[in-house]
């Protein structure tokens, strides 16, 4: 494609949000187009890396979601708040990012589907056509992932007065820029977003057979994370498996290291635990001189020399390890980890052990079995194989420049 445009990113303050558009971001750049991306401030260097023009804003949920622990079960009071803190950040960055782009209007919003609030709400008061981003499973008019989850879940009081905060906030910033005419339900469904462009493969996501030419399966999108700092692989050739929960915290996390050092420390393995922000070291005793445990470590250059993965399903951690051919084994702690687990096991990539059944011999059995059954490595390798043949970021960006050629 011939001259460049101006491409404006939204998304939502997470790692396994922003995490897969780096790349992207970084190929349109590199094509010659000019990408302005509105993210939170602990975002802003990262995403400048790439060479997009950072709107940077305060963001108003935790600049650390390591240091909160997400309870073990959900309650509907859980859902209600978080509706509130979800649109809060939402919003959060509209004023400053019309004031930004108001006499400099994009050619296209590339927004992601959880934090989509600021930029589907310019789309449309601009007239400016819209895509997508989805970092897990979507749902289709045949196929629905969450359906079962759906029906298990117990949702809160359409009466609880965080939803009714959640309404009135979005009514009122809807009506603020113009647009009474529109709906909080028509909003916050969508609809007018030409495509949505999914960083899960299609061999992963259910039913994909069943998608049109709306969505386009780009595969985890792995980009240049030299910034995370460098891991090297122990001298002696041993084993190497990483045990993480990803960038979220969890209730009773100290729980599950005490279980992972049980497993593995004993093996003839290297060790490498990933605390995050509610464990430390000390929390889990003297250490063996095979095991080291930091707050954070560069996951991807670790898992490029693993042989195993203990995790939690998160599908960003998911599709890494897939990336780099490693088999998971997952202790899923939420409802939509829940699905990812039961992919993995589904498709014969992994194992999956619930929180409450959580043994340090289970653990131990797990990784070991895994990491001999011949076939699930093969399948692994055969899934990264197609992961990196689609040439994610590649994909994404002429998906992309397809709409802006039809726009």
């Amino acid at each position: 494609m011939t001259g460049g445009r101006h491409i404006a990113f939204f998304n939502y303050a997470a790692h396994g949000h922003v995490n897969p558009t780096l790349p992207v971001a970084a190929e349109l750049v590199s094509r010659g187009h000019r990408v302005t991306y509105t993210v939170a401030s602990q975002f802003a260097d990262v995403v400048a890396a790439t060479g997009a023009e950072v709107i940077a804003y305060d963001s108003v949920v935790p600049k650390s979601w390591n240091t909160v622990a997400i309870p073990s079960k959900i309650t509907g009071d859980d859902m209600a708040e978080a509706s509130v803190a979800h649109l809060s950040e939402g919003f959060a960055p509209l004023d400053m990012t019309e004031q930004r782009l108001g006499d400099d209007r994009p050619d296209l919003m590339v927004y992601d589907s959880f934090g989509f609030a600021t930029g589907r709400l310019l789309a449309r008061k601009w007239d400016v056509p819209a895509m997508l981003t989805a970092t897990t499973f979507v749902v289709g008019e045949k196929v629905n992932p969450y359906a079962e989850l759906a029906a298990t879940m117990t949702p809160p009081d359409p009466e609880h007065p965080a939803l009714k905060k959640h309404q009135e906030l979005m009514r009122r910033t809807l009506d603020a820029h113009g647009l009474s005419g529109l709906s909080n339900e028509e909003f916050a469904a969508g609809g007018d977003e030409k495509q949505t462009m999914v960083f899960v493969p299609p061999e992963f996501q259910p039913g994909a057979d069943t998608f049109d030419d709306r969505h386009v399966f780009v595969g985890p999108c792995i980009g240049d994370r030299a910034h995370q700092g460098d891991w090297q692989p122990p001298a002696d050739g041993r084993p190497v498996v990483l045990v993480a929960l990803g960038s979220f915290g969890y209730e009773n996390q100290a729980e599950f290291y005490r279980h992972a050092l049980g497993a593995l420390a004993e093996l003839p393995w290297h060790v490498v635990m990933s605390l995050g922000g509610l464990v430390t070291a000390d929390d889990l005793g003297t250490l063996p001189p095979n095991v080291e445990a930091r707050p954070w470590v560069p996951q991807l250059s670790v898992l490029e020399h693993a042989s195993a993965f203990v995790s939690h399903a998160g599908m960003g951690s998911a599709m890494e390890s897939l990336y780099y051919g490693v088999t998971p084994v997952v202790v899923p702690r939420t409802g939509e980890q829940d699905l990812v687990a039961d992919r993995l096991v589904e498709l014969g990539l992994g194992r999956s052990i619930k929180p409450a059944d959580l043994t340090a011999d289970g653990l131990r059995s797990a990784v070991l079995g895994l990491h001999e059954d011949a076939a699930a490595q093969q399948r692994a390798k055969d899934m990264a194989a197609g992961i990196t043949g689609r040439k994610g970021p590649q994909l994404a960006a002429d998906a992309v420049e397809a709409q802006l050629a039809a726009s």
